[in-house]
């Protein structure tokens, strides 16, 4: 375990140390209004048009015409999600998928408007503290190594933004945890239920003058719901401040998390390819230790950052041993280790020159050192696997990757009456090893005080990583001058055009309508098997996705709040066959979302939430071999899934044990015992209940 004694040592000495100073002083009157502008201050960082609305469903507007969606601290306490997946269920246009109870797997896994199936080489990245942390070899998730209790917020970028993010069609960033306002907390997580499951985090910050300090050590594991289905995890974190002047402060960001989620056969034995039966990697370990390093400032006419940035992870893909038999049609079985090592630099400067006017400017550096390798357990060739080698190691290039970008905005009138905010934005993407691209936005804001509408163009830039030259790095490699056929790789383009309208009566309703359209090209192949391809790009085919978002949300009385969002997609693409599909994998053909939020007799709350899911198909998108897309059928579409959860708390205060803020409550997910899977063979389960505590302490 890489480091882990020392990582554990010096975070376990940080909780004690701000237990104690939870108990040094009184916190001072204000505290509570004083975090609710620090807040709306870190939110507005994006340059939000009105005050950002606190549920997941409701898009927040940019000037720039683009949207996002935000899930905050509070929302993922209601949903009871334990896992990272799982925060993001109730946002439009996004999905994920799941074998287990707890966890993730390897591949694809989350899906945003129907993108996100592609393997290798995901279509989005997922970002923590606006720095890369994914499986950067293959394009994973891996959700595995994001802890719920270092969660302050999640931003949900669902279409391409060149002036908020470089490569990929979509992001999504999650906001570190770290006290906003002076004062200090110990907060103690408890909780469990059905199959075993357990979670329990002990978290605190103390805010005193210009230092703040916030650490947090977690813990939860799950038995699974079937053999060979359970899953555990362990975290560390630390995020440390210092105001250096009025203008300046500087931030410190650790964080470790270790991770293992294992996989039950499928029901049905997959079918053998070469004579091999490959279900997928049974069991699933996440090893990975971050660290940012930010100077920020903020000055009356300009503000930023500069942050650098450090993340190695190790990801390893084993077989496991069912019933005395080992995967893989009887053979020894696997063992794959993923070696990430992500690092670079990133800036950010806003601008606000004039009356009105704001420019953004600044740059991403980014470089990727990857390594793969793959070997039978008995640690002797057999036959079908690994070409008949008992080792293979896969050595990729390393990789660079500069992204200087602007973008500039103009307000004409005022937000409180009619305003026009005309914008445009550019980034140049300057690759190592693939081909050079540029991106452009275009965007207009229309509105008369709370309404708005958003027209924006974009195009979204993916670059493959260096799975794409996969076979030309591995042992015994054909290919003699593999840096021939690397410059002639292009990143995979998508032009997105989109509106969005929305309406808010405060404190009763919101109202919004998103229409938007993909159409993508250039989609590149990866050479992972087979002989070398003649050409890298798809010269014919494209794919178009034309989707409509709905989302709305109610307050019809005091303390009750309703919510809810609908998103239809139609897509469609055709490769260099010439045949046209209408079908994608995980892109659902209607998906609903819904809820309510009750706050009743004082100390009571009361959280229920749907997912609807209807025209799904499995499957994956293959970058590997052709530039074709695989024929759906109706044996690889999903029954509708409909699920129901919900979750009762009583909140409360104790002054004499100092208490704040801190609660019991029961949760109930799939009420209806619903019988349904992500993927064909492996059920998903049933109704499941848990219980559980959290204490307060100022």
């Amino acid at each position: 375990m890489k480091n882990a004694a020392r990582i554990t040592t010096s975070l376990l000495f940080c909780i004690f140390f701000v237990a104690m100073s939870a108990w040094a002083e009184e916190p001072k009157k204000g505290d509570k209004e004083g975090e609710k502008k620090d807040q709306k201050a870190v939110l507005e960082e994006i340059t939000v048009i009105g005050a950002p609305d606190s549920n997941p469903v409701t898009p927040i507007n940019t000037r720039y015409g683009t949207q996002y969606n935000l899930v905050t601290e509070e929302q993922i306490k209601q949903q009871n999600a334990y896992d990272f997946q799982s925060t993001l269920r109730n946002v439009p246009g996004v999905m994920f998928q799941s074998k287990n109870l707890m966890g993730s797997q390897t591949s694809h896994s989350l899906y945003i408007r129907g993108r996100g199936a592609s393997h290798p080489s995901s279509d989005f990245a997922i970002q923590f503290d606006g720095v890369p942390r994914y499986g950067a070899l293959f394009g994973q998730v891996l959700g595995d190594g994001i802890a719920i209790s270092t969660i302050g917020g999640i931003e949900v970028f669902k279409s391409p933004q060149p002036s908020q993010f470089g490569s990929g069609y979509a992001s999504v960033n999650v906001l570190p945890k770290y006290l906003k306002a002076e004062g200090q907390e110990v907060l103690l997580d408890f909780s469990g239920g059905s199959y075993a499951t357990f979670s329990q985090s002990l978290s605190g910050g103390v805010k005193k003058g210009a230092f703040d300090s916030y650490v947090s050590q977690s813990w939860a594991s799950t038995d699974g719901h079937q053999d060979h289905s359970r899953a555990q995890q362990q975290n560390y974190y630390a995020n440390t401040g210092y105001q250096i002047n009025k203008e300046w402060n500087i931030r410190f960001l650790a964080n470790y998390v270790s991770s293992q989620t294992l996989a039950s056969m499928p029901d049905t034995t997959p079918t053998a390819t070469n004579g091999v039966s490959w279900p997928g990697a049974e069991r699933y370990d996440t090893e990975t230790f971050l660290t940012t390093l930010t100077l920020n400032h903020q000055y009356e006419k300009f503000s930023g950052y500069l942050k650098a940035y450090g993340n190695d992870t190790d990801f390893d893909l084993l077989q496991e041993l069912t019933n005395g038999k080992r995967y893989a049609g009887g053979t020894e079985g696997l063992w794959s280790r993923q070696e990430i090592s992500l690092y670079g630099i990133r800036a950010k400067e806003k601008l606000l020159f004039w009356p009105g006017g704001e420019i953004l400017v600044g740059a991403d550096m980014d470089m990727t050192e990857l390594k793969n390798t793959q070997r039978t357990y008995s640690g002797l060739a057999v036959a079908g696997i690994n070409g008949g080698r008992a080792e293979r190691v896969w050595d990729f290039p390393e990789t660079k990757l500069f992204s200087p970008y602007v973008a500039i905005s103009q307000m004409a009138g005022r937000s409180e009456g009619f305003h026009i905010i005309p914008s445009a934005g550019f980034r140049y993407f300057k690759h190592n090893e693939f081909q050079d691209k540029s991106a452009v936005q275009a965007g207009l804001v229309m509105g008369y005080d709370h309404t708005d509408l958003n027209i924006n163009y974009s195009r979204g830039v993916t670059y493959p990583s260096p799975v794409a030259v996969m076979n030309m790095v591995v042992t015994g490699s054909p290919v003699s001058n593999p840096s021939q056929y690397w410059e002639k790789i292009k990143p995979e383009v998508v032009d997105h055009y989109e509106v969005g309208l929305t309406h808010t009566w405060p404190k009763i309703a919101t109202l919004g309508a998103t229409a938007f359209y993909d159409k993508g090209k250039d989609r590149f192949q990866a050479y992972m098997f087979g002989p070398i391809p003649t050409q890298f790009n798809d010269p014919i085919g494209e794919y178009e996705i034309r989707g409509l978002e709905l989302t709305g949300t109610a307050t019809p009385v005091k303390n009750l709040e309703c919510f809810a969002g609908a998103t239809w997609l139609k897509a469609e693409a055709t490769g260099n066959d010439g045949i046209e599909r209408d079908h994608l994998p995980y892109t659902p053909g209607f998906q609903f979302q819904a809820g309510v939020n009750w706050k009743f007799l004082d100390h009571f709350r009361f959280f229920m939430d749907m997912q609807h899911l209807r025209d799904l198909y499995q499957g994956t998108t293959r970058r590997s071999g052709t530039f074709n897309y695989s024929q759906l059928t109706r044996k690889d579409k999903l029954d509708d899934i409909t699920l129901f959860n919900a979750r009762l708390s009583y909140r409360f205060d104790y002054r004499p044990l100092r208490l704040s803020d801190s609660e019991i409550f029961l949760a109930v997910n799939n009420i209806f015992n619903h019988d349904y899977e992500y993927a064909k063979g492996y059920s998903m389960p049933g109704t499941t209940v848990f219980a559980g505590f959290s204490m307060k302490l100022w």
